[in-house]
């Protein structure tokens, strides 16, 4: 039977040739120097601008300057989770001491990082002439090289994936126990990575979980095979822990375990089985295609385990595009994941061994076929713009206030439209994560406050069960309508006299 070796912690590297190319400290140097080009071709290369980075460097901004906000916001929503958030305040801080732009720099250790993993396991299968095929394969096709060039700081999601993928080739031939749990581990990671990088994370931990179960029954009788019996645990406990820091981290900062999931919840309220199928064509259809050349290796190949192990991203990441299009909320981290996906599976077809000449042949085809599919459809799909164009600008809203109240500030509700008017030291504008009227009232006795309240149409708050929305509609008997936009973007103000500018203040 082909990988029939027991669980052995203890396994050189260099006893397998297959896996010695690495082991010179020559090689590592000169693996380092080709990654360490990379990330600075990267770097430098020409990047769009997207919503997510927007987003997560207004919640870096406010977490530097210690804004409230900005705590809420790097766990209080799913759509821009906890890990690009640290990811990119990391980065921001390095770039300091080395005097570069932080969100180029997150991006080039992130996506350097996710290649350099296929990198090194093609290194250790094929030698160093094969070994650049990931860098190669991620110049040429045209919509993966778009994908590179999004700023986008879910490219950190890639990372615990591509790691992913390379311990389950080496767990694949050695069944070691640092290779399992490493397995865990960046599986674990993707818990902080949005809903469906942690979906993608959960179900790739089910298939190994099955994989692991199926090797213990085959060697029941086997010493070696008694003592596994506990990575189960192991393989699931970074998992369970990030889940469980995210529950803990919203009780703690917002004082509510489920309130990162409240406003997917109120989307998916009124999102129905035809508003899915009417943004079908927002899924990834390439990654789809990526079923045929799983089931042939699947079918036909020595890596049956990789390739079950890669199946549950490729169903999922088209399926969570089309919903997430459908709740008018962020792809959070698919188009990098997606990215990484394509290369991993065309580097596992490299690396497999067929048990038919037929059956490589077809697979080399369909390959063949979803790279001239790359060439075909080149952009990325639904790369989001910085803001809403038709937003009123910043100063127009100053102008306006300081007409008549000079000294207001305007409260904006939510993680989207902060990112839109960005304000760390909350001169003018104040951020809130959701919206407590009672501190609201309490707030305006102490200053004039405004609220801008965004047009109703599901991009920054959901149509049904949102203040914001009741607002938007009917309004509050202690606000006043002081403009409305074309583009329907409301500016209230507070009617409660702050302390000491009313003359009845005596009848308080």
């Amino acid at each position: 039977m082909l990988f029939n070796r027991h669980l052995d912690t203890d396994m050189d590297p260099t006893s397998n040739p297959k896996l010695a190319y690495s082991s010179t400290p020559r090689h590592r140097l000169c693996l380092g120097g080709l990654l360490l080009l990379f990330a600075v071709v990267i770097y430098r290369l020409p990047h769009s601008g997207t919503e997510a980075m927007a987003v997560h460097k207004a919640i870096v901004d406010a977490l530097v300057a210690g804004n409230n906000w900005g705590r809420q916001a790097l766990v209080g929503s799913m759509d821009y989770p906890v890990l690009p958030s640290l990811s990119l305040l990391a980065a921001e801080l390095l770039a300091k001491i080395l005097r570069l732009d932080g969100q180029r720099l997150l991006l080039a250790i992130a996506q350097t990082w996710s290649v350099g993993y296929l990198f090194r396991i093609t290194l250790r299968r094929r030698g160093w002439l094969a070994a650049p095929l990931a860098i190669a394969l991620a110049i040429l096709l045209p919509q993966i090289r778009n994908s590179f060039l999004l700023l986008d700081p879910n490219w950190i999601t890639a990372v615990p994936l591509a790691a992913a993928f390379f311990h389950l080739m080496l767990w694949h031939e050695e069944r070691g126990l640092r290779d399992l749990i490493m397995i865990g581990v960046h599986c674990g990671m993707l818990s902080l990575c949005g809903f469906g990088p942690a979906l993608i994370g959960a179900v790739m931990l089910i298939v190994v979980y099955l994989e692991i179960r199926k090797i213990n029954a085959s060697q029941a009788t086997d010493d070696k095979a008694k003592k596994s019996a506990g990575l189960r645990s192991l393989l699931w406990a970074s998992f369970a822990y990030g889940a469980f820091l995210w529950l803990l981290w919203n009780w703690l900062v917002m004082d509510d375990m489920f309130f990162g999931l409240r406003d997917a919840w109120l989307r998916a309220d009124y999102v129905l089985i035809g508003d899915l199928c009417k943004h079908a064509g927002a899924a990834f259809p390439i990654t789809l295609t990526l079923l045929l050349p799983l089931i042939i290796l699947m079918l036909k190949s020595d890596q049956k385990m990789v390739a079950r192990c890669l199946l549950p991203p490729v169903i999922l990441i088209p399926i969570a595009a089309m919903t997430s299009a459908a709740l008018g909320v962020p792809q959070t981290g698919l188009i990098p994941l997606a990215a990484i996906l394509l290369l991993a599976v065309f580097i596992l077809v490299f690396l497999a061994k067929f048990s038919t000449q037929p059956a490589r042949i077809s697979v080399i085809v369909v390959c063949v076929v979803i790279a001239g599919l790359s060439f075909w459809q080149p952009l990325p799909p639904d790369a989001e713009p910085v803001a809403e164009a038709q937003a009123p600008s910043r100063q127009e809203i100053l102008d306006f206030i300081d007409q008549y109240w000079p000294e207001s500030r305007t409260v904006l509700y939510g993680v989207k439209l902060p990112a839109v008017y960005p304000d760390p030291e909350e001169k003018r504008f104040v951020a809130r994560l959701d919206y407590q009227e009672a501190d609201f009232l309490e707030q305006a006795q102490d200053e004039q406050l405004h609220i801008l309240v965004p047009p109703a149409d599901g991009v920054y708050y959901p149509l049904v069960g949102s203040p914001l929305a009741e607002i938007h509609a009917n309004g509050k008997p202690w606000l006043l309508l002081e403009k409305q936009w074309p583009s329907q973007w409301q500016l209230w103000r507070c009617v409660i006299p702050a302390k000491d500018e009313s003359r009845l203040d005596f009848l308080r």
